[in-house]
């Protein structure tokens, strides 16, 4: 005999015994489901799902059958910690009160029309069980973001039973350290509320009656000023007077070739330096995206960037340069970024629409503002204290001329309740009090952000502001300790949590090296360690785009170099001696 037919018929023999196994254990009409189920189920989807705010990498893919999600067992009692309990043909399936009970791979008493959902699958020895048999235990199971991504959400009954801003924060990993120098004017014990009112008719773009209707003397406006035009004396007198301090968006809509060290520069630094309080310049923002008249140039734009700081640092020490982009696209910030001697303050704008581009198609009301803001966050926060230049919420949008304002309620109290406490390193934010309806070019009359027309979104507002976190005055003597921030990029793995790279080498402050993409070297303190990599891609935050993380074992990382850590409220602390 051939070694090939050899092969064959050790192989084929193989096969009958498992199949005369299958046939001895299984009754015949569960043989001929999983058959055909194993041809059907498919997988393809993301190896990973959300679970209360936090990311999961799966053991085994999700599967989907006839528009029915399938999960397998394994995968879901580590996520959901659900008991299960075997016994001969019966599988018991408990969370809390609730429970499933599988006869022969069957639910008792199943009420479903169709019999593949009275049942599980067994695939590979492993058993798949469908989102429909899973939500009668009481969880929330869909496709995330409308199936475009393919990442599976699972909502426990806790979390269905919080409010809608309330939901999936999942863990915050916090860095505490001390003897950190502030940046100028920089507040250790919460964030300055500011905001943009100059093209609010309803209450004549007064910053004085937004003070009053929102019950917080806010502790900054902003006033946009196209380059070429005179440092706005007379508007920043104003704002000094009602409180506050100006943010100056300073444009150069000409194009970089115009800023140059002249005359008009130099006045204009003068200008500001006169008024002898804190000024945030937010020079030439938005530059990642290709809407500016200075996008797609980021090394004309760092060279001018630095110009212009050399001339505020010399004619304007009151100045803080605030360098900001928009959420996205994220690929291009980078290019931009001037380097840490140059920028004062990173920012950011970040808008909560609830379609994208005035089409239908794209609804985008899932999006959440928080996640909309922890990649800048993470990035540079462990470097520079970060600024929300611009927030907004749609409250009506002319795509599918509707109101919704439960939608603008939700986003700002998820906003503006959560910033302090999960994100210390945000100093500022800045409300967009517009009705773009009416105040935006043509082209771009699609939403109304005003919160001062419509009580709900105005209480909204001014219950979160009012907190304690939410500074009136500048901070004159800031602590010398900071507490850091670190959320979204990072997820589970056989019950470990793995955090990307990234945080372990700029808010841990360790030696990373690569090592062929399966592990990592890591050094602290004169001592290495060489640690397993996982990589997982997750959602973005908007436009159906992916991230990657390139993870490594935070536990064992922490462990090895002895760095006191411990979890208060379930969130991790980790304390770093400087």
């Amino acid at each position: 005999m051939s070694k090939r037919k050899l092969v064959l018929s050790v192989v084929t023999a193989f096969f009958i015994i498992i199949l005369f196994g299958i046939v001895i254990i299984e009754p015949a009409e569960i043989l001929s489901r999983i058959k055909q189920n194993s041809e059907e189920l498919k997988g393809g989807f993301s190896d990973n799902v959300v679970y209360d705010g936090n990311h999961y990498k799966l053991l085994h893919p999700i599967g989907e059958k006839n528009n029915t999600l399938y999960i397998s067992l394994p995968d879901l009692e580590a996520i959901t910690s659900l008991k299960t309990a075997k016994k001969e043909n019966q599988l018991t399936i408990r969370y809390k009160d609730k429970r499933l009970i599988y006869d022969n791979g069957f639910i008792q008493k199943c009420s479903q029309t169709k019999d593949e959902l009275c049942g599980y699958e067994r695939i590979n020895d492993t058993i798949y069980i469908p989102d429909v048999s899973v939500e009668r235990l009481g969880f929330q199971i869909g496709f995330f973001y409308d199936k475009q991504t393919n990442t599976v959400s699972i909502k426990s009954p806790e979390e269905q039973a919080k409010k809608p801003q309330d939901q999936e924060l999942g863990l915050t990993i916090y860095v505490h350290k001390d003897n950190v120098p502030a940046e100028k004017y920089e507040p250790r014990s919460g964030i300055y509320p500011g905001g943009y009112v100059l093209q609010d008719e309803f209450i004549d773009a007064s910053m004085n009656t937004f003070n009053k209707l929102t019950g917080k003397t806010h502790a900054s406006y902003f006033k946009y000023v196209g380059y070429g035009k005179p440092f706005p004396k007379d508007w920043a007198e104003e704002v000094i007077a009602a409180g506050g301090f100006p943010q100056v968006a300073w444009e150069p809509n000409n194009g970089l070739d115009e800023v140059k060290d002249d005359e008009y520069l130099r006045q204009f630094a003068k200008d500001a330096g006169e008024l002898n309080v804190p000024i945030l310049l937010r020079y030439a923002s938005e530059m990642n995206g290709t809407w500016t008249f200075y996008s797609g140039h980021s090394e004309q734009y760092i060279e001018k960037w630095k110009l212009v700081h050399d001339v505020m640092e010399k004619e304007a020490p009151n100045v803080m340069m605030l360098w900001n982009v928009f959420t996205m696209p994220e690929a291009a910030i980078d290019d931009f970024y001037p380097g840490d001697e140059y920028v004062d303050y990173v920012g950011v704008n970040i808008y909560n629409v609830f379609y994208h581009n005035d089409k239908i198609e794209e609804k985008s009301d899932f999006e959440d503002p928080l996640r909309l803001l922890d990649y800048v966050y993470n990035t540079y926060s462990h470097k520079k204290p970060i600024v929300i230049g611009e927030y907004g919420a749609t409250n009506y949008t002319v795509t599918d001329g509707k109101h919704h304002d439960n939608f603008a309620v939700e986003k700002i109290t998820r906003m503006y309740k959560y910033l302090p406490e999960l994100y210390p390193r945000v100093k500022f934010v800045y409300y967009f009090d517009v009705n773009n309806l009416v105040n935006a070019p043509e082209g771009r009359k699609i939403n109304n952000y005003a919160i001062t027309e419509k009580k709900s979104i105005l209480n909204a507002y001014a219950a979160n502001v009012k907190a304690d976190q939410y500074l009136s005055k500048i901070e004159v003597k800031p602590a010398e300790s900071e507490v850091y921030s670190y959320r979204d990029f990072f997820f589970y793995c056989d019950g470990e949590l793995y955090v990307d790279y990234k945080f372990v080498r700029d808010y841990l402050n360790m030696d990373v090296k690569e090592d062929r993409g399966k592990s990592m070297k890591v050094t602290y303190n004169g001592k290495s360690i060489e640690v397993n990599q996982e990589n997982l891609k997750i959602d973005k935050a908007a436009f159906f785009e992916k991230r990657e993380i390139k993870g490594l074992p935070l536990g064992e990382i922490l462990t090895a170099f002895e760095v006191e850590n411990k979890l208060i409220d379930g969130d991790l602390h980790i304390q770093i001696t400087n």
